[in-house]
């Protein structure tokens, strides 16, 4: 795991910025560094050791070291690329999962990347052919954020904080761009593959390049079909999806440094810690993280796990300070990132990697095998789509008048049957933004007019032809999974110098699970049906019948008490940066509690309070764009 930079530029970069870029992101990779220059090229990287820890140095060359690469991640299925590369010739220098890459590059060029099981962002540089070759990650698990500049160049790096300083050097400035602050205001996230400069975007996932120092080639290598569906049985389905499971974790499991399994109360993580214990047995170290909130604490459930599979348990007691926790935040994300349950991540990440380098999680369960609410709601659109469009608007207009409990039964009831009024997109971001909706933006927004709305490119993002719940969970893998979640966990993780590894989201298991119906997936109402199935009898009943329950943060409490004063100090202030794009009314109404209580006030107001923190320290940026102290 590490941090990479690189680019072509028709004048050289100087070397300290070069330094500066690599010194902004030691802490994705503390245990090494290198670079390579050649003409107009170069690329550099930071590393985190985690295979062959003596021989891994990067950049790694082929055997005449005419082709050069960088990685940042892990390719988990190296050793089984390795001797058909050799039986084609080529020669190892080492151990390392990297070197398979220039040997691929060697053989296959572009299509290198199809055999690739794994999470990573990699360039290659060959000088004989005087190309750059990027790649992402089907899932765009690692980042890789690209910006070219006037003078004809590309510059790329793992973190916009080492990207800056290079484009700084090549003469270039960074501007907002109002449309992704529109689009954080309802989604509390910047939207792939723009960001919120203009001149900055990223590699969109399952993509690559290629660039020959005049244009640049852009292509996607993975897009999974939904359709056909399989015509597997319930019950031989769920054996697959435990095969496929089982190797994905298998092939995660190697490691030449310490590794645990982050365990909670949930299913995802507890099938993840299943598969691994039976690898590993009671070696394998699981880590709880302890609230001491009965309300959102899962460690007892996960402690009697851990003893129910013979596993050891670490309790990481979490004791997080707002305060210190959300300006530790804002200055790591780079971009307006309002997902709160970052705040615990990035704690948690700290505590786990006083024990471990590498950790396993459940990440993108939820999303394969359809495991929250709205996909039970979006099983139901189809079959409600019979009734009347009238009947259907007058039910939703009875039960807005009882003024239902915003999780209530009422409230949820009235929030799909709006649903079939609605067109895919506005549908999509109701049932699932925190913040604020269609309707309540021409209040709020103060920016440049003409902004296109959020749910219109939401809209061009989801799946055509296929059913609601295959609808809802296409645009929750390329919007929430891409752009909320990985980043999430990426940045949280990487801050502490810790790999995260989800084998949930093994691209062989996800090419099988978009296969599956509907009915397999949400089963009488129960969402996450045949991972559950699959799994009953295996692991604890109290876990497969569960209800789903989030990585949730007392943000109300937080509100009103630990962030208060920084709240009212900064959007409370009459000078608030974030009053120049919102209507200061609606941020005062906001803070007083006398607006948007049923619209998760707390979210909204806490999304507003990291963008005003993120445009000051966008300010200081600005005025100090190469990293100089």
């Amino acid at each position: 795991m590490c941090g990479i930079i690189g680019g072509w530029t028709p004048r050289p970069l100087p070397n300290a910025a070069l330094e500066t870029a690599l010194t902004a992101i030691t802490h994705r990779g503390p245990d090494d560094s290198g670079t390579h220059r050649d003409a107009e090229a170069f690329i550099g990287m930071r590393r985190l050791s985690i295979i062959d820890l003596a021989g891994g140095h990067q950049p790694i060359f082929n055997e005449d070291r005419t082709v050069a690469v960088v990685f940042n991640g892990e390719i988990y299925n190296y050793k089984e690329l390795i001797p058909p590369l050799k039986r084609a010739g080529h020669r190892f220098t080492t151990e390392s999962d990297t070197e398979v890459l220039v040997h691929l590059w060697e053989e296959h060029g572009t299509d290198m990347c199809r055999p690739l099981r794994g999470m990573f962002a990699f360039a290659i540089w060959d000088a004989r052919q005087q190309l750059l070759f990027v790649a992402r990650d089907r899932f765009g698990k690692k980042p890789l954020y690209l910006t070219e500049t006037r003078d004809g160049g590309l510059l790329f790096a793992s973190e916009l904080k080492a990207l800056r300083p290079l484009a700084h050097a090549a003469g270039q400035r960074w501007t907002v761009r109002p449309q992704a602050l529109y689009d954080y205001a309802s989604l509390s996230f910047i939207p792939q593959p723009r960001t919120v400069y203009n001149e900055v975007r990223m590699l969109p996932a399952g993509c690559w390049m290629l660039w020959n120092g005049a244009s640049l080639r852009e292509a996607s290598y993975w897009d999974p079909p939904l359709t056909p569906k399989t015509s597997l049985s319930y019950d031989a389905a769920q054996a697959r999806v435990r095969e496929i499971l089982a190797d994905a974790v298998r092939l995660r499991l190697r490691s030449d440094v310490p590794l645990g399994v982050f365990l909670s109360g949930g299913v995802d993580s507890t099938v993840i810690a299943y598969e691994a214990s039976r690898v590993v047995g009671d070696q394998l170290q699981a880590f709880t993280v302890s609230t001491g909130d009965p309300r959102l604490d899962e460690s007892a459930v996960a402690q009697r796990t851990a003893a129910a599979l013979g596993i050891r348990q670490t309790l990481l007691r979490l004791e997080v300070s707002p305060l210190e926790e959300l300006q530790r935040l804002v200055r790591q994300y780079d971009q307006p990132f309002a997902d709160s349950s970052a705040i615990p991540s990035l704690a948690l990440s700290r505590l786990a990697r006083q024990h471990v380098t590498v950790v396993l999680n459940g990440d993108g369960g939820d999303e394969l095998f359809a495991g929250y609410r709205r996909y039970v709601a979006a099983t139901w659109l189809d079959r409600l789509r019979w009734i009347p469009a009238p009947w259907r608007r007058a039910a939703v207009q009875l039960i807005d008048r009882l003024a239902p409990p915003h999780r209530s039964p009422a409230a949820m009831a009235r929030r799909l049957l709006h649903g079939t009024l609605q067109r895919p997109g506005a549908r999509y971001l109701a049932w699932t933004a925190n913040t604020l909706f269609k309707e309540d933006m021409p209040a709020w927004w103060l920016g440049p007019p003409h902004m296109r709305p959020t749910e219109d490119w939401i809209e061009t993002l989801l799946p055509q032809g296929v059913s609601a719940l295959d609808t809802q969970l296409g645009g929750d893998h390329w919007i929430i999974l891409l752009s909320d979640l990985l980043v999430k966990m990426d940045i949280a993780t990487m801050a502490a110098s810790l790999e995260a590894r989800s084998p949930l989201l093994d691209h062989v298991l996800a090419e099988f699970a978009v296969t599956l119906p509907d009915h397999y997936r949400v089963r009488r109402g129960q969402p996450k049906a045949i991972l559950r199935d699959a799994y009953r009898g295996r692991i604890p009943t109290e876990v497969t019948e569960a209800p789903k329950r989030g990585f949730e943060v007392p943000m109300i409490r937080w509100l009103d008490h630990d962030l208060k004063p920084l709240l009212m100090d900064t959007v409370g202030s009459p000078s608030a940066r974030v009053r120049d794009w919102f209507s200061g009314r609606q941020l005062d109404a906001l803070i007083d509690g006398s607006a948007l209580q049923d619209r998760n006030r707390a979210y909204l107001l806490y999304s507003m309070l990291v963008l005003e923190l993120w445009l000051r320290q966008e300010e200081a940026d600005a005025l100090n764009p190469s990293g100089s102290p």
